[in-house]
């Protein structure tokens, strides 16, 4: 068994950077020692994996990434002198130090700015907040990037391989693209007969109406405003939008207003219990401009729902268009999303069928597999280390393969 250390900003069940560290340090330990460096870390009880806290200011945001960094590089390179022998591999996700030998970029910060950039005009943006985070996460990722020998990375998806080749000296066969993995059991068709009513009860939604999910932060990024557009567009009022995450309510709601289907546009809030609204939902929708993976399209599909997403996601990767789900060619064409989601509700077979192969396809992506694939890039890590030959690089996927709407919105779209 290999000594492995991961480091992150989070281990938790959170969605997102947290949740990958925390589903990898579990499937990881199956095989191999492992331990988590991290400020937060939960939910591992019953577990082999061991914690060791780094200590950063405050709790999210700017300073803390920054300090995250300054600590986490400064704890590693001090356990690096003192006892060289303790881990075999150490492997940083975000904000996380120079002394590694694995680093896994799960948001490519350069492509991200250059996508928000095209946003559409007149939608909410984010907050100056936000866009100094992106800046700062950016400045780093080029400070590890800029390096010829600059470690062994694991990216998402061949378009984050190709990104990072493009702009940075990166050798190929030092990137390894490892897609993400998801839990069918926990995200699974079952959970309808257990939490469909629940919910729908919980919202006041119709029990026969058609509900269209939404889930997930960064809603510019993600494309929230290009859903309530493409809402807007279809005729009648049978489809409810549910947006469930962390966001600007207020902003998108007056947009919600603007297109004159306030009242079809359900803010639900952030939920560490996402395959609840799953189980309440018909199809689930994600129009990212940007998005290197899409964690939360993978637990869809495995919840059986059929799923409309970018085809630029990383997700978008492993999804065969029209067998199990549908791609949006782009996702500022709030006209040709309009037309596919009309399609889909619809058409209750052509849900049935793309929910059925959606399950189908994300079943054959477990934790299990993500943490074998990952303990593969240790293994040649290693071998170089003690000054083997390293193989040909190897990637899993890189053979892979309305009326209603009011003239304010479609100012804004159209």
């Amino acid at each position: 068994p290999m000594k492995i250390a991961l480091v992150s900003t989070h281990a938790t069940s959170e969605g997102g950077v947290p949740h990958y560290v925390s589903s990898l340090a579990r499937a990881l330990a199956k095989g191999h020692e492992v331990t988590v460096y991290s400020s937060r870390f939960e939910g591992f009880d019953g577990t082999s994996v061991r914690h060791r806290k780094i200590r950063a200011i405050g709790s999210g945001g700017n300073i803390f990434d920054l300090s995250f960094l300054i600590v986490s590089t400064l704890v590693i390179w001090a356990h690096r002198v003192k006892r060289r022998n303790e881990f075999d591999i150490i492997h940083s996700h975000v904000g996380s130090p120079f002394f590694s030998e694995v680093f896994t970029s799960h948001f490519y910060e350069h492509d991200g700015i250059a996508q928000m950039k095209t946003a559409p005009k007149g939608i909410p943006r984010d907050s100056l907040i936000l866009r100094l985070r992106s800046r700062l996460m950016a400045g780093i990722e080029s400070v590890l990037l800029a390096r010829r020998n600059s470690g062994t990375w694991i990216v998402l998806s061949t378009a984050m391989k190709r990104g990072f080749i493009r702009d940075y000296p990166v050798p190929p066969e030092s990137i390894f693209v490892i897609p993400n993995g998801v839990d069918s059991s926990r995200y699974s068709p079952d959970n309808v007969a257990r939490y469909r009513d629940e919910v729908r009860d919980q919202l006041s939604l119709a029990p026969g109406g058609q509900v269209v999910l939404f889930l997930g932060g960064d809603w510019l990024r993600k494309g929230l405003a290009q859903a309530i557009g493409a809402l807007s567009l279809l005729a009648g009022d049978e489809a409810t939008l549910l947006v469930v995450g962390f966001g600007n309510v207020a902003a998108y709601r007056n947009l919600a207003k603007r297109c004159r289907i306030e009242e079809r546009v359900i803010f639900a809030g952030p939920t560490r219990e996402g395959w609840k609204y799953y189980a309440a939902s018909d199809v689930y929708l994600l129009p990212s401009l940007y998005e290197p993976f899409g964690l939360s399209i993978f637990e869809a599909m495995a919840s059986g729902l059929p799923v409309l997403v970018s085809r630029n996601s990383g997700a978008g990767e492993l999804i065969n268009d029209g067998v199990d789900g549908l791609l949006i060619q782009e996702p500022r064409d709030v006209r040709e999303l309009s037309e596919k989601l009309g399609a889909l509700l619809k058409d209750a077979d052509l849900r049935t069928r793309l929910g059925r192969e959606a399950r189908c396809t994300a079943l054959r992506y477990p934790w299990d597999r993500v943490a074998r694939e990952t303990a593969e890039v240790y293994e040649r890590v290693m071998l170089r280390k003690r000054g083997g030959v390293e193989g040909q690089h190897l990637s899993p996927n890189d053979e892979g393969k309305s009326k209603g709407a009011g003239l304010a919105c479609r100012a804004i779209f159209l």
